[in-house]
């Protein structure tokens, strides 16, 4: 009498695709296993592929290698449970996930990203997660259940929820192409609808009037932080890396940020740019770094009152708005209704100077360049930086000298805190 078959193989037809699956008969006992998804098996023989098994002898040599190497009853199951592969996989120290990513393609994934989605998981996702669930157990209903109940709890902004939930599918797709989450999982859900608001921005009276202000009664940091974002478009990252050797004559060197997580990193789009900065702003930018009375290693232009290293992630935006609002231009509630923040410089910076010189050398100069335009403008040339300075005079400095004769623009007259 012949000994039983070893394994039975099934054959599935699903989205329009064909799915094999195995039930393995254990030697000892005569039981069979639950089913097992050959494509599965393949990846965790080290074979990676994303083309389906669509051929039976395939499967049954990848059936055959899973019992060779003790695959089915060598080891036990991989029980691997969702809440410790989330955190595992958001956690900036232990990753394999983020390990990979950045030393195949180096700073390809940053710090704060990192940590923003860690605490997202925490704070919200691990909650809603039962302590047992394992991550073989994941399915596309759990996946959208999980969706509906963040919606439910009514806590959260849709557009915090899509973060969220790309977050997860993100994780489980890795989780799915390491073969810990069968094969056959659709891991694709629909966003939920958002309405962005649109950034507002200050009129060009509205500015005059807040610059002026600004210039007589606020503190000088943050008037020339406002005055650098609204004539360069720098970002508040970027000012808040931003170190007296970095300011030549009439021009910046944009090439480091920072973050709270990450620390000094590559500006946003990973490229450095030159941008011009009339000369009188550049010498006013040297003396403020030159004001920090501590000890430090980076001569960081604007410095914190306290210990004189970076300031906080905030400064800019809360400092910003409550002059904004101490000037009288626009009551708090106003800012908020037309959601005036300090990026609404950059913003400014961007429609002021758009029209005034080349599309591609305003992209490279506010540092929204693509990849292509990179490659086309490393850096800007001679010529491109005068055009750049003169469409800065000609366009926003113009906007401001005509309140010279009150002083906005005599620097020297600047009080001091």
């Amino acid at each position: 009498m012949s000994s039983p078959a070893p394994f039975t193989l099934c054959r599935l037809y699903r989205n329009e695709r064909t799915y094999f699956y195995a039930l393995f008969r254990d030697p000892e006992t005569g039981k069979r296993t639950n089913k097992k998804s050959v494509e599965r098996l393949r990846t965790r023989l080290g074979i990676f592929s994303e083309k389906p098994i669509q051929r039976r002898d395939e499967a049954i040599r990848i059936c055959q290698q899973a019992l060779e190497r003790g695959l089915i009853f060598g080891e036990k199951e991989e029980r691997i449970l969702v809440r410790e592969y989330l955190r595992t996989f958001y956690d900036w120290e232990k990753s394999p996930y983020v390990a990979r990513r950045n030393t195949l393609s180096p700073n390809s994934i940053g710090k704060d990203y990192i940590t923003t989605r860690r605490s997202l998981i925490d704070n919200h996702v691990i909650p809603l997660v039962k302590p047992n669930l394992l991550l073989s157990a994941v399915t596309l209903g759990w996946i959208e259940d999980l969706q509906y109940n963040l919606v439910k709890m009514d806590a959260l902004a849709p557009s915090t929820v899509n973060v969220i939930m790309s977050a997860v599918l993100a994780a489980f797709k890795e989780a799915q192409r390491r073969g810990f989450i069968q094969q056959n999982i659709i891991l694709e859900i629909k966003h939920l609808d958002v309405v962005h608001r649109a950034r507002g921005v200050l009129t060009e009276k509205e500015m005059t009037a807040f610059l002026l202000y600004a210039k007589e009664q606020s503190e000088k940091r943050i008037y020339l932080a406002c005055l650098l974002a609204l004539i360069t478009g720098m970002r508040s990252g970027e000012l808040r890396a931003l170190r007296q050797e970095a300011i030549g004559k009439d021009l910046i060197i944009v090439d480091q940020a920072y973050a709270d997580h990450a620390g000094l990193k590559s500006p946003k789009g990973k490229r450095s740019r030159y941008v011009p900065c009339p000369s009188w702003l550049c010498e006013q930018l040297r003396q403020l770094a030159d004001e920090n009375p501590f000890e430090g290693d980076h001569e960081l232009v604007f410095w914190s009152k306290r210990g004189g290293g970076f300031v906080s992630s905030h400064y800019f935006s809360d400092r910003f708005k409550k002059e904004l609002a101490a000037s009288e231009v626009l009551t708090m509630d106003e800012i908020q209704e037309r959601n005036i923040t300090f990026h609404s410089l950059r913003h400014m910076a961007n429609s002021l100077l758009r029209g005034s010189i080349d599309e591609h050398l305003l992209r490279m100069t506010i540092g929204h360049s693509s990849q292509a335009l990179t490659d086309l403008y490393t850096h800007l040339n001679e010529s491109g930086l005068k055009s750049v300075a003169l469409a800065q005079e000609r366009m926003i400095l113009s906007l401001l000298d005509h309140g010279h004769e009150k002083g906005l623009l005599d620097t020297n007259k600047h009080k001091i805190h």
